[in-house]
């Protein structure tokens, strides 16, 4: 006998990493940090949850980031320090962090990394990331990465 995840039932949070959607970057921390090589936005709408703040659902997704996500952050020279310090997060520092935003940063040798967690209304989480390509190889790499990046920051936007 098939119990319900065997018979192809979805766990609600499949069916939250499934509406997330990519929307306008709108979000003024990135303007301020304009002119950047990249960025993207990702949105999803969710019940309101009490209590959690933009780094609560950063950091829950980014501590189910993938291992090979990992790793390939460690391919690019950043050296990982003190994770668990109170101003880390996984490999970023926390820049600012409040009930409505969270700004991450980190810099690696071929590029510098912004992360931006915001609550959006009473349902709503976005994340914009901003790139700055450093150095001209940053280009090429991140067109391998992006696609790997788009997955992750649905896990993220997912966190709970």
């Amino acid at each position: 006998m098939m119990t319900g995840d065997e018979e192809g039932n979805v766990s609600a949070k499949e069916l939250t990493i499934s509406a997330v959607r990519r929307v306008e970057v709108t979000e003024p921390l990135a303007a301020v940090a304009a002119p950047y090589s990249y960025a993207d936005a990702f949105k999803v709408e969710l019940p309101p949850e009490p209590g959690v703040t933009p780094e609560t659902w950063v950091r829950a997704g980014l501590t189910a980031t993938p291992p090979l996500v990992r790793r390939l952050i460690g391919l690019l020279g950043r050296k990982r320090g003190a994770e668990n310090a109170p101003d880390r997060l996984s490999v970023f520092r926390v820049v600012r962090s409040n009930s409505d935003v969270v700004v991450l940063e980190a810099a690696l040798p071929i590029m510098r990394v912004a992360m931006i967690g915001r609550e959006v209304g009473s349902s709503g989480r976005m994340l914009t990331t901003v790139l700055h390509f450093d150095r001209p190889s940053a280009r090429f790499v991140w067109l391998l990465l992006a696609p790997l990046h788009r997955r992750t920051v649905r896990r993220i936007l997912s966190g709970r």
